[in-house]
């Protein structure tokens, strides 16, 4: 029977990205089915944290930043142990990335514990400049699970006389995982398949966003995106299509480098942006707002979508690979054309969102089920180490 599970992840909350929520969330869900689970996070030095957590939001001691992390649990948890390892964070790449060896950095325990399941979040991101990290010698099996499609991701960014160099960067993506993972979940039908490899939806939301509007209640706030300010996640489709459409203005929670360019090109097509900054209280924040709009391309499974669902709202996205375990929701409004977003959007002014009994399958315990069925139930082969 499994008792203890290691999870590493590339980002650390109170930085509002899903690769950060999604872990801390896994491991608290995991503790709570009565495991014994050691979740390892990247800490950035004070000066750089900021830029991510917000402007007023600084963390002198891992245990500053944990007790932040813990307050932002459902619940108490003492079974849960949280360790940082140190990293830098990388502009250009909006991401963390590890400082040196993984494992000889790991602070109070100067290395991974052994466990008998580690999962890796993001397994190329974490090994990218360290590929001789050796994962499979402190776990009995390890399980990757990925959550971001760096080939769409770098074929958006990088000019087209690149193209070789998203191909190149996915050959060493391939090779890593099939190096340090025994099996891999991947978390959305927009990712490219990989070896040893399936598709299971293992991401929740908080029950926080469970909290919903009373029928017949009015919204006092209309449309909102949430997520990092980068063109990749699809903003400049998102202004297109609203200069197309009756709306000419959009609230916008988060940060990131595009910031000021996403504004310019938004006054420029006659669409205010209207931004507030990294949300402190999502849950909160979005509550009053009846319409989440995400243009974005480059998602897998994308929480903020599955937080606006979880919190009653119409959520207006693109026919994508990436959104289809979003189709099945009563308040999921799907466009695969300009004229078909500008009929949705009309719909979702004009009509109020229903409820839904399906938005069961977003909450953790849902989740967690799936997990640990798919670890039960999962043969996996043996590891190519080389």
């Amino acid at each position: 029977m499994l008792k203890t599970v290691n999870i590493i992840a590339t980002a650390a909350y109170p930085w509002k990205t899903g690769t950060a929520i999604l872990a801390l969330l896994r491991a608290f869900y995991l503790a709570q089915r009565g495991l014994d689970v050691r979740l390892y996070v990247p800490w950035i030095p004070p000066a750089e944290q900021p830029l991510l957590f917000g402007q007023n939001t600084r963390f002198d001691s891992f245990k500053a930043q944990e007790d932040c992390m813990r307050a932002f649990l459902p619940g108490d948890c003492p079974s849960l142990q949280i360790e940082f390892y140190p990293a830098k964070y990388i502009e250009y790449f909006g991401s963390f990335l590890p400082i040196g060896s993984l494992f000889p950095m790991c602070v109070v325990s100067q290395r991974i514990r052994f466990c008998e399941w580690l999962i890796l979040e993001e397994p190329e991101h974490l090994t990218w400049l360290h590929p001789r990290n050796s994962f499979g010698k402190r776990a009995s099996r390890v399980t990757g699970i990925v959550l971001t499609n760096y080939l769409y991701y770098y074929k958006s960014v990088l000019p087209s006389y690149m193209h070789f160099i998203p191909k190149l960067f996915d050959h060493y993506n391939r090779w890593l995982t099939k190096r340090h993972c025994d099996d891999i979940i991947l978390l959305g039908r927009a990712l490219p398949h990989l070896p040893k490899s399936q598709y299971l939806n293992v991401s929740g939301i908080h029950p926080s966003f469970f909290e919903k509007k009373f029928s017949g209640e009015s919204y006092s706030k209309k449309i909102y995106f949430m997520g990092k300010l980068l063109w990749a996640k699809g903003f400049q489709e998102l202004i297109d299509l609203l200069s197309m459409s009756d709306i000419r203005e959009i609230d916008v929670y988060g940060a990131g480098m595009d910031q000021k360019a996403i504004e310019v090109y938004g006054d420029s097509k006659g669409i205010k942006l209207h931004f507030q900054g990294n949300s402190s209280n999502p849950a909160k924040d979005i509550k009053d707002y009846k319409i989440f709009i995400n243009t974005s391309r480059s998602d897998t499974i994308c929480t903020t979508t599955a937080e606006a669902l979880g919190q009653g709202k119409f959520v207006i996205i693109p026919a994508i690979p990436g959104n289809d375990e979003f189709y099945i929701f009563k308040n999921c409004l799907v466009y695969s054309s300009p004229q078909e977003f500008i009929h949705q959007l009309k719909f979702a002014m004009e009509h109020n969102p229903e409820e839904d009994s399906g938005v069961y399958s977003l909450t953790w315990e849902a989740v967690i089920d799936r997990l640990l069925q798919y670890y039960e139930e999962t043969q996996f082969g043996g590891r190519n180490r080389k």
